[in-house]
């Protein structure tokens, strides 16, 4: 082996079992779609980026691309690039694995170790560091994230082969043009409506329901709107604001963000959930929120009526929150509450009920979420919205309802004033 890759083996011996080192030259029953995806890459000078729906196997195929192209050159030397640790170390790594790659065939490059191989996986704060001119192919995973100059400008580097990985490419600062433009705009698309048509995602059921405020918090949130509205009148209009860096500006994002914690932190939201988590109490369940604080409120009320929860968000140390995500997948209790930390990266077992007490307007968002639901099983899934009627809440929820809506097998909006829901 060449001195530069690989880890050191005793003897020579692989510590792979026999059976694991033969599937190395085996190949997966693909979808048909990534077996569509494969002849795109090679249709397109073997460059491409890939915009497919979360929970329909991204890795797998661009795993079996990698071996299509070691079959072909068993010298070919790749690199993956994750904007996520997370993602290197309970995804890649385990893909490739039970693909049967050899392990001395796998490097990681972050933090302590500097380890080059055949196949070599690193993060994207790690690039200034690689040695990029060693390798052949490099696979961007969720690159999306790659819009800034200075990994654009990685991006844009020589590869003979090159691939780009997301489910929603569209960003807010419209980079994902720039993105788009280093693929020689070749983008294969796989969404969720095809997804669901070709039995790939789980079916489901969508429940939208508008919580009703009490008159208090409709003051409350009035006076601030009020308030907004008069920063924005004095200085010139929000894009002025933000653009000038106006002595508003300070003033106007804590008004706003207090009113989108007031909305999306309202006390009656978890009182919709706790029905629904008593509902589903054999369930396995998934709460997304925003904010740690709601998150953990409702931690505690779930336990109060001897409800298994469990909580996953930054606030928690990672080793901590490892141990949760196992002992979700092993069924040690079934209604995990989240928030934004999430929506990418982490691999998620097989869920039956989503529950959405909050979000943003992105739709990044609102498909990671879905394919985090509907990841296939023997029973129907079921996805619950939530949001505050009348307030800045309507419009994002209006448009992620949109979408479930169009996808889902049944769906029904409701309104909660306080009585027991009819469900």
């Amino acid at each position: 082996m060449d001195k530069d890759f690989g880890i050191k083996i005793e003897n020579h011996i692989d510590p792979l079992p026999q059976f694991v080192i033969d599937q190395n030259t085996a190949f997966a029953e693909l979808y048909d779609w990534q077996k569509r995806a494969i002849d795109y890459f090679f249709d397109n000078k073997c460059n491409a980026v890939y915009e497919v729906t979360t929970g329909v196997g991204k890795t797998l195929f661009s795993v079996e691309l990698i071996k299509i192209l070691r079959e072909k050159n068993p010298d070919l030397q790749v690199l993956v690039v994750v904007p996520k640790n997370v993602i290197m170390e309970t995804g890649w790594y385990k893909e490739l694995y039970d693909a049967g790659i050899s392990i001395k065939d796998i490097g990681i490059y972050y933090g302590n170790v500097k380890e080059y191989a055949p196949i070599t996986i690193t993060n994207m704060q790690n690039m200034d560091n690689i040695a990029v001119n060693l390798f052949d192919m490099v696979i961007w995973d969720e690159v999306h994230n790659y819009g800034t100059e200075r990994l654009l400008e990685h991006l844009n580097h020589p590869y003979k082969y090159r691939v780009g990985l997301s489910a929603t490419l569209e960003r807010i600062d419209e980079k994902h043009y720039d993105i788009m433009k280093v693929f020689d705009y070749n983008v294969f698309k796989y969404t969720p409506s095809e997804a669901l048509e070709d039995g790939i995602l789980n079916p489901f059921n969508f429940v939208n329901i508008g919580v009703v405020m009490d008159e208090k918090t409709t003051e409350e949130y009035t006076d601030l709107t009020k308030n907004i509205n008069s920063i924005m009148q004095a200085g010139g209009g929000y894009k002025n604001i933000m653009r000038t860096m106006s002595t508003y500006r300070n003033v106007m994002l804590a008004k706003m963000n207090k009113r989108k914690e007031l909305v999306n932190n309202y006390y009656e939201k978890g009182d919709v959930v706790k029905q629904l988590c008593e509902k589903h109490k054999n369930d396995k369940v998934l709460i997304f929120n925003q904010y740690n604080k709601q998150t953990s409120a409702l931690y505690w009320t779930l336990l109060d009526l001897g409800l298994q929860a469990r909580i996953f968000h930054s606030g928690i140390p990672k080793e901590k929150r490892d141990e949760v995500l196992i002992d979700f997948k092993n069924d040690k209790f079934n209604i995990l509450l989240t928030t934004k930390v999430l929506d990418e990266g982490y691999n998620l077992p097989k869920l039956d009920v989503g529950i959405i007490m909050a979000g943003d307007s992105t739709a990044k968002q609102t498909v990671q979420r879905l394919g985090r639901v509907l990841r296939k099983k023997d029973k129907k899934s079921h996805l619950y919205q939530l949001y505050c009627m009348n307030t800045i809440e309507d419009v994002y929820s209006n448009q992620r309802a949109k979408t479930f809506k169009q996808l889902s097998s049944d769906f029904k909006d409701l309104t909660y004033t306080g009585e027991k829901l009819k469900i």
